[in-house]
């Protein structure tokens, strides 16, 4: 649920999407309720933020802004704590084998998969199931080369 109202806010209010489910995400989340009227709590603010008017959504940009200001007055980078985060999880998994050899069985159940797939006959109802296999193993491997070789722009 929280990880709906982290995107949703990330389309509307960038920063204010960053900071949810970070230390400052109470605060960011009593920001947006308090525009959008409803309680602070994610399964409201997901609501409140589909079925919010243009004018709502523009005060939410508002609050996205006012956000990022009081976050650069506090001297708080969010972007860089997220980064930072990133970073650190691959520095504690650096010698652990089990992402790696995680990583190393997806992508072979991958190759067997889509060689059982090729190579065996299969009706039209298969197709659905098929093609959700193929969707659960390719996002494991997105997920997995994100880890390892960073999932966004800012971080190294």
């Amino acid at each position: 649920m929280a990880f709906k109202l982290k995107g949703l806010l990330k389309l509307v209010a960038p920063t204010v999407g960053t900071a949810i489910g970070g230390p400052m995400g109470g605060m960011a989340a009593k920001a947006v309720a308090q525009v959008l009227n409803c309680p602070p709590e994610p399964e409201a603010i997901e609501e409140a933020l589909e079925n919010a008017p243009p004018e709502k959504l523009e005060q939410v940009k508002q609050v996205d802004k006012d956000f990022a200001l009081k976050m650069k007055q506090l001297d708080i980078d969010l972007y860089a704590r997220e980064v930072d985060d990133r970073k650190n999880a691959r520095k504690a998994f650096a010698r652990d084998l089990t992402p790696k050899m995680f990583c190393i069985l997806a992508l072979v159940l991958y190759g067997v998969y889509v060689m059982t797939v090729t190579i065996m006959p299969h009706d039209q109802n298969d197709e659905t199931i098929i093609s959700l296999v193929l969707g659960q193993l390719s996002g494991i491997l997105g997920t997995c080369a994100a880890f390892f070789y960073g999932g966004k722009g800012r971080d190294g």
